[in-house]
């Protein structure tokens, strides 16, 4: 057997049969060669140089089969990434460090292209060493990835910094030098025609790259546009989806709107044909938008509410221009709407809800109010018929020609408007300061809540109020002057269980108004009683019998004033005022005691007495001084209740 430098012919087909076994280096059959070709010339070491060539060359196939099965496996395991749709940045992450693994690179790069702002940024990198690569962003057609977006080729350099091909960006060079990087390869990344962006490796060595190399990151690119592709795809199915669902749930939200529009339009209908009060139409509508609702009139009074809210303090009003239902913009969630029927204002309502209102429940809010409007005006209407009737009754009876008692009677049994065997005290209001129309719009309101009557009389407001006393009497004129904002003046008398005794009350009352007028009490209500002396001396006395109390003193002394240019009856009212005390009469009258003094020796004298100055004669004479002012303002006819 043939021996040679590396030994016998079958040693060395033994050891180039474990060098293929073990999948040895090229090196090491390289060596084996050497030691054969170093052995003595002839047949057999030619024969042994051709078979180790043969093994190398199988080798070689071996070894290139593998890299393919393992490049064959890594797309596998991509193509599986991609089946199973896990999140877009694992299979991109899981795309890119593959690549880096199968080419033995020190980073890899996936950047995209903006089509917003018209450059190339960076997705996802991996094995940098510094931050700046991986926030770079370089124009179309600049360095690696601008240049093979903008061409759609794939592109390698060993020399990035030399390489005369590339237009090289200065911040992105700094980035690249900072990096460490020299030599690069890059793939596009294509979808369809357009080119989206490029993956590409990097080495910090001189390199060059293959072309089995490229036709593996270009394979590696397929699946990563694949990957990005469908996420852009399945995010827009996920948009339409929602919109869908939006679209779905906005439609239903609706249907369900319009079918509680609808119900609420079969409910407030029949309410306002019925004439159903405001209570039940507030409850009503409260649980159909389901909140808190509340009907205030034009001056903001609570009329009716319900809910489960506690009504807002203060209520919010809508603004004077207001036609609908609009926000509150101090309240979230509190709506407003107007009530009103053309050019009458009947208030408005309130709402209180605990999230945003559909626009078929603000329509249903606004039916509501109009259905308010409407149940206002037929109840104004009706109040008005009623109030007609009786104010036509209360006429009568208080005409100065007394009724026949008899017929009348009749006439407001028939009526029914009024039932005069029921107690009635009797009001008579008067207030300058405001309109009477308006006045006696808001006395009738208060009393028809009491289901009495109010009317207009010789230009006097007169109310009567049923099964009530005085007490309610000056409870109402109190709520009045507050409503109104200004002065309410009244008197009052009753109750009167009969209509001639309220004819008489109607009398008494409006003396009783007179003398408060005259004495300068306006604001106030009063009964006869509630005057006092003068109230209780008016009361049942004539014409003479008060002249003759005035003749006694208040006469004398006021034609003694006339004759004489004195001022003896001004001296004595402010004496009697100064609770007769000489010297504090003084100081009203601005003049000095011994005046004073003088004065009244000479009053002592004009009366021919001095017991005017005694308890019994002073609470006479000054009650005369009362009288004497009231006479001032209303004739004595009018004060007394008996003829002469």
């Amino acid at each position: 057997m043939t021996r040679g430098a590396g030994g016998t012919a079958d040693e060395t087909i033994a050891r180039l049969l474990r060098l293929l076994a073990t999948e040895a280096p090229g090196e090491a059959f390289d060596r084996l060669a050497a030691q054969v070709e170093a052995g003595a010339p002839g047949p057999g070491r030619d024969e042994l140089l051709v078979a180790i060539g043969r093994a190398a060359r199988i080798r070689g196939l071996l070894a290139h089969r593998k890299r393919r099965e393992k490049e064959t496996h890594a797309l596998i395991e991509t193509a599986r990434d991609l089946a199973s749709l896990r999140d877009i940045d694992a299979v991109l992450d899981a795309i890119v460090h593959r690549a880096r693994q199968l080419l033995g690179t020190d980073a890899t790069y996936l950047a995209l292209r903006d089509t917003e702002r018209g450059d190339v940024y960076m997705r996802i990198t991996l094995g940098t060493v510094t931050r700046a690569i991986e926030s770079v962003r370089q124009p179309l057609g600049s360095g690696v990835g601008g240049r093979i977006i903008a061409t759609g080729e794939p592109f390698a350099t060993s020399d990035y910094l030399r390489d005369p091909r590339l237009q090289r960006d200065a911040a992105v060079t700094d980035a690249v030098v900072e990096d460490g990087i020299v030599s690069m390869a890059g793939v596009p990344l294509r979808v369809g025609e357009d080119v989206i962006g490029a993956l590409f490796v990097a080495n910090r060595y001189e390199r060059s790259f293959d072309p089995s190399e490229i036709e593996l990151l270009s394979s590696l690119a397929d699946h990563a546009a694949i990957v990005i592709e469908n996420a852009r795809l399945f995010e827009a199915a996920d948009t339409s989806a929602q919109r869908l669902r939006d679209a779905n749930a906005e439609l239903s939200r609706q249907g369900r709107a319009l079918e509680r529009a609808g119900a609420a339009h079969e409910q407030l209908m029949p309410m306002a044909l019925r004439g159903a009060d405001l209570t039940e139409l507030v409850e009503r509508v409260a649980a159909m938008l389901d909140g808190t609702v509340i009907a205030a009139d034009v001056d903001g009074e609570v009329l009716a509410a319900a809910g489960p809210a506690v009504p807002p303090d203060p209520l919010p009003a809508p603004r004077p221009d207001a036609v609908g239902a609009a926000p509150d913009p101090a309240a979230d969630g509190t709506w407003t709407v107007p009530v009103q029927a053309g050019d009458d204002a009947f208030g408005h309502l309130v709402l209180v809800t605990p999230g945003p209102l559909p626009d078929a429940d603000v329509r249903t809010f606004e039916r509501a109010a109009q259905t308010a409007a409407l149940l206002l005006l037929m109840e104004r209407q009706v109040s008005a018929a009623e109030q007609n009737v009786r104010g036509e009754l209360i006429d009568d009876l208080l005409a100065e020609r007394e009724p026949d008692w008899t017929a009348f009677t009749r006439r407001a049994r028939r009526s029914g408007a009024l039932d005069f065997r029921v107690p009635h005290t009797v009001v008579v209001l008067t207030a300058p300061e405001v309109p009477r129309r308006h006045l006696l719009g808001r006395a009738a309101a208060h009393a028809a809540r009491s289901g009495g009557p109010a009317t207009e009389h010789a230009g006097r407001v007169v109310v009567l109020l049923p099964r009530a006393g005085p007490d309610a009497a000056h409870a109402m004129v109190r709520e009045l002057g507050r409503a109104i904002g200004g002065a309410v003046t009244a008197g009052v008398a009753g109750p009167a269980p009969s209509a001639p005794e309220i004819r008489a009350c109607h009398r008494e009352a409006e003396r009783c108004l007179q003398l408060l007028l005259a004495l300068g009490r306006e604001g106030q209500s009063a009964t006869l009683p509630d005057l006092g002396v003068l109230g209780l001396v008016l009361d049942g006395s004539s014409p003479p019998q008060v002249r003759a109390l005035l003749a006694e003193s208040v006469t004398p002394l006021r034609r003694y004033d006339e004759q004489h240019n004195t001022l003896l009856l001004e001296t004595l009212d402010a004496y009697f005022t100064a609770g007769q005390n000489p010297r504090a009469a003084a100081r009203a009258l601005q003049v000095h005691p011994n005046t004073v003094y003088q004065r009244l020796d000479r009053i002592d004298r004009v009366l021919g007495h001095r017991r005017w100055r005694e308890p019994e004669g002073a609470l006479d004479v000054r009650l005369a001084l009362q009288l004497r002012r009231v006479l001032e303002h209303i004739p004595l006819q009018q004060l007394t209740t008996r003829d002469g």
